[in-house]
């Protein structure tokens, strides 16, 4: 990392942390695989002290386990976890997309297309990073016009799993993207309708639409059901 991009965090342990969470949260890494601490170091340019320390950090939001001897490794979860969990989201989603339809005014609406829209330009670009930001950026959204705040709060804990389970139903897959967008809209456009069973439908047809595709990259990793 460049001297510049470590300007807007607040130390360069802090800036080491989102650097390698990114890298993790965006596929370069992907489950199972090992981190090693001199080659995070030849990437970021900065010293074992940081590196170490935002391991650690990582290793705190359960992104990573420490495995004695061997040190960090990105968590393989089964397929009862994935499962289990993409049912608890999909009731969450469908229920902030259902509340969405009566409590969301102009001004989120506005916003929510204003992300659409971005991610639609990402997308012909082909930044999957920021795609990424702007797909939980939508769901963000669609939490806060849902005017409930713990919902909101419980989704935004669960982003970061969200994101490392992307990672298994959008690997070598260019157009699941485009798919999710889609059915982005979809949803966008029943919340917008103020048509609360098809929003909250749509939502969770949208998060169980992915859980095959997480379980088909999980068998590439080990096989499925392997505790």
């Amino acid at each position: 990392m460049t001297e510049s991009q470590y300007l807007q965090f607040s130390s360069v342990t802090e800036g080491t942390y989102h650097y390698i969470r990114n890298l993790i949260l965006t596929g370069h890494f992907m489950p199972g695989q090992r981190l090693r601490e001199r080659e995070l170091t030849e990437m970021t340019g900065v010293s074992r002290t940081p590196i170490r320390e935002a391991l650690r950090m990582l290793e705190q939001e359960q992104l990573l386990i420490l495995e004695s001897r061997k040190g960090f490794r990105i968590p393989i979860p089964t397929a009862k976890e994935i499962t289990d969990f993409y049912e608890l989201r999909a009731e969450l989603e469908g229920f902030a997309a259902a509340k969405a339809t009566h409590k969301s005014d102009a001004a989120r609406l506005i916003e929510i297309t204003e992300a659409l829209n971005t991610a639609e330009e990402s997308l012909n670009n082909e930044e999957l990073s920021q795609v990424i930001s702007l797909n939980n950026r939508f769901h963000d959204l669609v939490a806060i016009a849902s005017d409930n705040e713990s919902l909101g709060d419980m989704l935004s804990k669960l982003r970061a799993k969200v994101n490392l389970f992307r990672t298994l139903s959008w690997s070598g897959r260019r157009e699941r993207p485009i798919e999710t967008l889609r059915q982005h809209h979809l949803i966008f456009k029943a919340i917008k309708t103020r048509n609360e069973a098809l929003a909250r439908s749509r939502a969770m047809d949208h998060v169980m639409d992915s859980l095959p595709l997480v379980l088909e990259g999980l068998k590439s990793i080990h096989p499925v059901g392997e505790e």
